[in-house]
């Protein structure tokens, strides 16, 4: 503890009560001291100024006999206190203590150490600065001029607190209001090896404080070769660590973002036919009002001159409103803007075009499109305005350009959105004449050792080891999920996911489809219509695996860390929570995303096996990745079973049971079961739909179609290979139906529906099945135990033995129902009754989503 401070005999009350307090630590160079002092004295100005020297326990005498001297010249202005030694922090900390207390009309305390020096006019500029410049600015701060070792920088520039995470711009010698005080920041006293005022300015911008910096101030550092300054800095990144992770709260990806969007914000948006020039992260939530075009070209001007004091976004992009209502439309948007940003690290522009597909799928097609039909431009912006500074209105001509072609559905870009490339050649000529214009100075004459401002994006790396971060910020109120799928055509998996994202929308949150292995997505309209954004890779083919790298015998994410991964980070790091389901590459960065306070969640919905039977794949890797999870979604007590023999805790897992995935026409429904309560007289009628893959055995299936097509039984197969090689199911293939009215039209047609899987989950089709009376007919995998009751709503056969006595085992089934229509009939009631009991799929997901809600909203 301190010892009690008090003035000296000298204070007494000839002078005034200060309205500025310049607080100096004394610890050796008593030397020095008076020169720092005499400077205070010094001050010019309206304003009374008293000294307060705190000798931190110094061993040399003659730093109290000088500070006495000095008290005795200047009574009541210059106070001398005395304490054990603590450190800078605590003589600090002990100065401001002692003014607040002492002084209740004292307005703002300096800072000085006592081998620094102030011009005689440096405190009155800096006090008229702070105190008109409002409540929110908490302290006023110099450039950087040197004398001893001369040299000068510039602190130029609005204060950043992105970019002061990133560096420190303020000196400790900085005017700082009372308010600051009074809200109980002090000196971290536990930092003894530097760095500390730049802890205490980050603190009171976490406070909601901000600086300002002051021109032409007239504060002297000295500076030696060997001093505490150049000592810290050899310690950086551990003093560095340790400061940052006491402000994790403010260094996570949503508040960042939000400090870009406001400070330094990455994009500048030019509209074809506008005059104005739009300052944004999230385009859909711009934080600046826009400014003229002349305003920016003036400004671009600039930041070529000073790029460390004035902002100019690191990326110019070119867009008609047609291109961007389309990719909006689309949940493109932020995507397109996302990858066009990882393309400017080895390119100077970025074109992409817009194309009508004859589907409902978006697609990305990467090295594909032209600069001459791009739809939207991107540019680097200091390549854009070192090509006008040259006079260089060729430049777009030849500049280096990546190329993308997003492919929409028709119904969205039936009319395509005019290219931008005479927009841009446009700008680039009326920029090129406001260089030839500018002023002929050379502009700031101190050197600048900060980062340009464009480059703030840059920062994420540092501070939290992501790359491109997705340019999204969150809306008030509700909170943001990622849901991430290798691929999206529609089948089981995804169909599931559409169900969570619109029942997790119903609860307030905002669902964003993440794909992390395909640059394609099967999203008709309704589903389109739920999610907010649609997010393809960075790369395709990460879901590869690492077949050099094995858990319990299952590979591991080929996916390193590397670019593509701290990519893949940066998509989902602007999320409340993520799941991931069946997602390998998602596996390699769910521990960075926790650590950046991210709720994690694997969504597991089969166990898969190999060709002899044995477990492979996503979920052996997934136990290799536990601890990088919150917890595990699972559709079915099986697999929860599963989960908990495998070492999972069981507190961690929640089981979300299927239900089907679409809602069915009930007077469809009402006509189907009314039709089987009657005796039909015709042959039954097989039906199997789903993925022509090898899981779902269709070598099996092909066996069972020449088994019973000779009884007379009448098979439809409907479905398209997706994960393998199409194979021969041995009869006629359709292709998916387009919407819920076709599937509706399927399972009323079918007596049966027939799963010969080699592996399953809960598959989403024997729900929708037994919703119509139609009977499932599935082997006795995954599952389906919980949803078949054999020989009640449905039959199971044997998974186990070889293919061809499954295929007998189906056959057989097959026959037996054929031959007993009064059991078919039975059969049909009981499974639609048990369709009709199983719930609805908010009822299934409230456990989960209410340990969402649960969340803190860091």
């Amino acid at each position: 503890m301190p010892e009690a401070a008090a003035p000296t005999r000298a204070a007494t009350e000839t002078a005034p009560e200060p309205e500025i307090a310049v607080v100096i630590p004394a610890h050796g160079q008593p030397g020095l001291l008076p020169e720092a002092v005499e400077s205070v004295l010094a001050q010019r100005g309206p304003r009374a100024v008293a000294a307060v020297v705190v000798d931190d326990g110094c061993p040399y005498p003659q730093t109290r006999e000088a500070a006495l001297r000095l008290a005795r010249r200047a009574p009541g202005r210059v106070h001398l206190l005395r304490r054990r030694q603590g450190g800078l922090s605590a003589a600090r900390n002990t100065g401001v203590d002692f003014v607040l207390r002492a002084w209740p009309g004292c307005r703002s305390v300096f800072m000085l150490d006592s081998d620094n020096r102030l011009h005689p006019d440096f405190l009155a500029r800096a006090a008229g600065l702070l105190e008109s410049s409002g409540p929110a600015t908490g302290w006023v701060y110099p450039d950087f001029d040197y004398f001893g070792i001369e040299d000068s920088y510039s602190a130029a520039g609005e204060h950043s607190l992105f970019l002061h995470l990133l560096e420190n711009g303020c000196d400790a010698g900085s005017l700082v209001a009372r308010s600051v005080f009074e809200a109980g920041l002090r000196y971290d006293e536990t930092m003894r090896s530097g760095f500390e005022d730049w802890d205490f300015w980050l603190r009171a911008a976490a406070a909601g404080f901000r600086g300002r910096h002051v021109p032409l101030a007239g504060f002297r550092y000295r500076r030696r070769a060997e001093s505490m300054r150049l000592t810290a800095e050899r310690q950086r990144p551990v003093i560095l660590g340790g400061m940052r992770a006491r402000l994790a709260p403010m260094i996570r990806p949503r508040p960042l973002l939000a400090l870009e969007a406001a400070e330094v914000p990455r994009f500048l948006l030019l509209r074809s036919g506008s005059e104005a020039a739009e300052f944004v992260v999230d385009p859909l939530r711009s934080r600046h009002p826009p400014e003229t075009r002349d305003a920016m070209r003036r400004r671009l001007v600039e930041a070529m001159r000073r790029p460390a004091a004035i902002h100019a976004p690191a990326f110019t992009a070119f867009a008609s409103d047609g291109a961007m209502d389309a990719l909006n439309r689309t949940k493109l948007l932020h995507n397109a803007l996302w990858q066009t940003q990882r393309l400017l690290r080895g390119a100077e522009a970025v074109a992409i075009t817009i194309a009508a597909g004859n589907d409902d799928a978006v697609r990305l097609e990467r090295n594909a499109g032209s600069k001459t039909e791009a739809a939207l431009l991107v540019l680097r912006t200091t390549a854009f305005s070192e090509a006008a500074a040259a006079g260089r209105t060729d430049w777009l001509d030849a500049a280096r350009t990546a190329t993308l072609r997003l492919v929409l559905p028709h119904h969205i870009a039936h009319e395509l959105p005019p290219a931008v490339l005479p927009e841009a050649r446009s700008e680039l000529a009326a920029l090129s004449n406001v260089f030839g214009n500018r002023h002929p100075d050379a502009g700031e004459w101190r050197a600048d050792w900060r980062r340009p401002r464009g480059r703030a994006h840059e920062g994420y790396k540092e501070l939290l080891g992501l790359g491109a971060v997705l340019p999204w910020l969150s809306p008030e109120g509700g909170r943001d999920i990622g849901l991430l799928l290798p691929i999206f055509e529609l089948g089981g998996v995804e169909r599931v996911i559409v169900q969570y994202a619109r029942a997790l929308r119903a609860r307030g949150w905002r669902p964003h489809l993440i794909l992390t292995g395909a640059d394609r997505a099967n999203l008709p309209a309704d589903a389109l219509d739920i999610f907010e954004t649609v997010q393809f890779p960075p790369a395709p083919g990460m879901e590869g695996a690492d077949t050099l790298r094995h858990h319990l015998g299952a590979a591991l994410p080929g996916l390193a860390e590397g670019a593509e991964a701290r990519d893949l980070a940066g998509i989902a790091a602007p999320m409340h929570a993520v799941l991931a389901t069946h997602a390998l590459a998602a596996h390699a960065v769910m521990g960075a995303l926790r650590g950046l306070g991210v709720v994690t969640f694997a969504g597991l919905h089969l166990v898969e096996r190999d060709a002899v039977g044995l477990p492979r794949g996503n979920p052996q890797a997934l136990l290799a990745f536990e601890g990088a999870y919150d917890g595990v979604v699972v559709v079915s007590r099986a697999l929860r079973d599963w989960c908990v023999g495998q070492g999972i805790p069981d507190s961690k897992v929640v089981i979300v049971p299927n239900g089907p995935g679409y809602d069915a026409d009930p007077g469809a429904v009402a006509q189907a079961l009314a039709a089987r309560a009657e005796h039909p007289g015709r042959p039954l009628r097989a039906l199997f739909l789903g993925r022509l893959d090898a899981q779902k055995g269709l070598d099996r299936l092909r066996d069972a179609i020449a088994f019973t097509g000779r009884e007379g039984v009448e098979w439809r197969v409907v479905g398209r290979a997706v994960l393998d090689a199409a194979t021969d199911p041995g009869a006629p293939v359709e292709p998916p139906p387009a919407g819920p009215a076709g599937l509706d039209t399927l399972f009323a047609w079918a007596d049966v529906l027939v799963l010969p899987s080699r592996f399953e989950g809960a598959p989403l089709t024997v729900l929708e099945a037994q919703r119509f009376g139609c009977i499932p007919v599935a082997t006795d995998t995954g599952a389906l135990r919980e949803q078949i009751t054999d020989g009640v709503d449905g039959r199971l056969v044997p998974s186990r033995g070889s293919d061809a006595e499954v295929a007998v085992a189906v056959a057989d089934a097959l026959l037996s129902l054929a031959r007993d229509p009064a059991s078919r009939r039975a059969m049909a009631r009981a499974a639609a009754s048990r369709a009709a009991g199983a719930g609805d799929w908010a009822a299934h997901m409230t456990p989960w989503m209410t340990l969402l809600e649960r969340i803190p909203d860091a």
